[in-house]
C-alpha cells in the first residue's frame, strides 16, 4: 500500500502560468506545460517550477483545477486521479469518472436554480467584441458559468462581476481572479470534491502525507483539508496574508 505523499494540486498560476505572468526568465528557460483548443502554446513552467514539480515526483500528484476534462487534456501532467471543473468532475485511477460522486452532484443541483436557466440573465447584453463566455458541463451536467475580457481588461471585468452579483440566485458565488470570472452554484466547490476524496484516502491510509497547492481563493477551501498547504508568493491568495498581516515585513 503506497505511503507516498498524495500532492492535491491547482494547476494555472500555481505550477505554470501564461507566457507574461513567467516575468523576465528567458523563452529558453521555460517550459510548455499546456496549449489551446487550437495547439497555441499557453501555459509555461519557469525554472523555479519545474524544480518544484520534479520535488512533487515524490509523491503522487492529483491537479484539483478549474479546467474541464477536455481542457486539462491539454496540459502536460499526470490526467488521472485528478479532479476538474472545480469540482465538478472527479476522474478516478484509471481515468473514468467518479459516478457515485457525478450522482451526488446531480442530486444537490436539482435543489438549486441551473446554471443553463442563469447564463442567458448573466451574459445578455455583454458586447461580444468585448466579453467571450461559456458554460461549463460535465457529463451531462451543467456545473458553472464563464466569463473573459478578450482584451484582458481586468478592472472592466472587477466591475462586471460588481453588477452581476445582484443577478445571482441565493447561494450563488462569484470568483474572480485576474481575466477570469466565474459563476458557481452552491453545491458546486474543490473543497466538497477534495473533502470526498480525502475520506477515502484517509480510511485506506490514515498515515499518508497529503499536501495542498494552490493560488487563488478557489483553492483557499480545500487548502486546509491538506495537512500542509503551498501557496505562490505572488498568488491572488499570497497577496492577501501579506497585506492582512502586521507580521510580515
Amino acid at each position: 500500500m503506497t505511503t507516498r505523499p498524495l500532492i492535491l494540486a491547482d494547476l494555472d498560476d500555481s505550477l505554470f502560468q501564461t507566457r507574461p505572468k513567467c516575468g523576465d526568465w528567458p523563452e529558453e528557460s521555460l517550459r510548455l506545460m499546456s496549449r489551446l483548443a487550437d495547439g497555441a502554446p499557453s501555459g509555461y513552467a519557469t525554472p523555479p517550477q519545474q524544480a518544484l514539480m520534479a520535488w512533487l515526483a515524490h509523491g503522487e500528484v492529483v491537479p484539483v483545477t478549474a479546467r474541464s476534462r477536455e481542457v486539462l487534456a491539454r496540459v502536460a501532467i499526470a490526467q488521472a486521479p485528478a479532479i476538474c471543473a472545480n469540482g465538478g468532475c472527479i476522474l478516478t485511477a484509471d481515468g473514468t469518472p467518479d459516478a457515485a460522486w457525478h450522482r451526488l452532484l446531480e442530486a444537490e443541483a436539482q435543489a438549486s436554480t441551473a446554471p443553463a436557466a442563469l447564463y442567458p440573465a448573466l451574459v445578455s447584453g455583454l458586447c461580444g467584441e468585448a466579453y467571450r463566455h461559456w458554460l461549463v458541463s460535465e457529463d451531462g451536467l451543467d456545473l458553472y458559468i464563464v466569463i473573459k475580457s478578450n482584451h484582458g481588461d481586468v478592472p472592466a471585468l472587477t466591475a462586471l462581476a460588481e453588477a452581476l452579483a445582484a443577478r445571482l440566485p441565493q447561494g450563488w458565488r462569484i470568483h474572480a481572479n485576474g481575466n477570469n470570472l466565474a459563476f458557481l452554484p452552491p453545491w458546486l466547490s474543490k473543497r466538497a470534491a477534495v473533502r470526498y476524496m480525502l475520506e477515502q484516502v484517509r480510511v485506506a491510509t490514515p498515515e499518508r502525507l497529503v499536501i495542498g497547492i494552490g493560488d487563488s481563493w478557489s483553492d483557499a477551501g480545500f487548502l486546509d483539508l491538506a495537512d500542509m498547504a503551498m501557496i505562490p508568493t505572488q498568488a491572488q491568495l499570497w497577496q492577501h496574508i501579506a497585506h492582512g498581516h502586521d507580521w510580515i515585513d
